[in-house]
């Protein structure tokens, strides 16, 4: 479907939208368990054209103000502490991540954690048997001017099809005021590394980045913008996605929830993400999982150390194919995704 207002014959063509489209979780869906057929169909229609998709009505409100509530008294105390540009997401200074508080019974919602909304749009979009891989927060620093580059969260080679999607559950209302993400919609569709920075011409991955001459014609046809959606809202991004991290001009930080998951067909990461014991049985009740379960002090200890430049902090997991020593499961063939970019073809910074 084309990005434009005029076809080439000039016969008139409605621009695609920049702000996410809504499927709406109705009393009677509510009541039965499940998706009708026309709000399924309209989901995995959205996901596929823009890679966001944005899902109302399947949070309970309350859950959403007590978690709130709870995390920005967090995220207070994670302020104090941040000293170094490897404690902040992509290394601007504002926005970090953090960690939802999973070990806390009273605030381990089934509705935020283990959707079974969400999980049912996930696997008619990613295929059956999809794996709980991610467990993180965002939180956007109140009174910062900065942004990140537009950038995918993929500092690898990607497979070209759907294999990796971030549910974020929004715990205020999302605006550019208080730094909504900017998203790019439509650009999971064809995106390769083609379109990302790299380090030099023999890099063998590239950065999660993209290239500002790629940025600059895609704004030609389907621009990027921050979104508007309402507290409670659950997006769903495929990771492919571009999108960027924005400056919150409010005095309230602005914070999120993210629950990750990946195709049953995606390797098993060399190191796994750590949640805490406890939530095992919240976590693993809907879908396999790629995490590693740990006594809930231990998590503790490192739940809200994000710092990439520590060896003892929590990490995101890491992927095949992330690192020149990446390795896929013994007995398996290499990992040679058809992403594949040629060093004379490689965007390099600088050069």
């Amino acid at each position: 479907m084309p990005d434009a207002t005029m076809l080439a014959g000039g016969r008139p063509f409605t621009p695609l939208p920049t702000q996410p489209s809504f499927i709406t979780l109705s009393p009677e869906e509510k009541a039965a368990g499940k998706w009708s057929r026309a709000n399924m169909q309209r989901a995995i229609e959205i996901l596929h054209r823009d890679g966001l998709l944005a899902i109302s009505g399947a949070v309970d409100l309350e859950h959403v103000k007590a978690l709130q509530e709870s995390m920005t008294a967090t995220s207070k105390q994670i302020k104090g502490s941040l000293k170094h540009l490897s404690q902040y997401n992509h290394g601007i200074d504002t926005n970090f991540l953090m960690s939802a508080p999973l070990a806390d019974p009273a605030l381990r919602f089934e509705d935020v954690f283990s959707n079974e909304f969400v999980i049912a749009v996930l696997e008619n979009y990613l295929g059956p048997g999809i794996k709980l891989n991610l467990l993180t927060a965002n939180c956007a620093l109140a009174n910062t001017n900065k942004r990140q580059n537009v950038h995918k969260d993929a500092p690898w080679l990607h497979p070209n099809c759907p294999y990796l999607v971030n549910t974020n559950l929004a715990l205020s209302d999302f605006t550019p005021e208080n730094g909504s993400t900017e998203f790019w919609l439509g650009s999971h569709v064809c995106s390769t590394g083609h379109e990302q920075v790299w380090l030099s011409h023999n890099a063998e991955t590239p950065i999660c980045d993209v290239a500002p001459d790629a940025v600059e014609e895609r704004r030609k046809v389907r621009p990027g913008a921050q979104i508007t959606v309402p507290m409670g809202t659950i997006t769903l991004r495929d990771m492919r996605t571009w999108h960027a991290g924005m400056p919150n001009s409010t005095n309230e930080d602005r914070i999120m929830t993210a629950v990750g998951y990946a195709a049953s067909w995606y390797p098993e990461p060399e190191s796994r993400m750590k949640a805490p014991l406890s939530a095992e049985e919240l976590l693993t009740k809907r879908t396999d999982h790629q995490l590693e379960f740990i006594p809930d002090e231990e998590w503790l200890a490192i739940a809200q150390d994000w710092d990439l430049a520590s060896e003892a902090s929590i990490k995101l997991p890491d992927v095949v194919g992330h690192r020149k020593s990446s390795k896929v499961p013994a007995g398996e063939r290499e990992w040679a995704p058809l992403n594949h970019v040629a060093d004379e073809e490689k965007f390099v910074r600088g050069k």
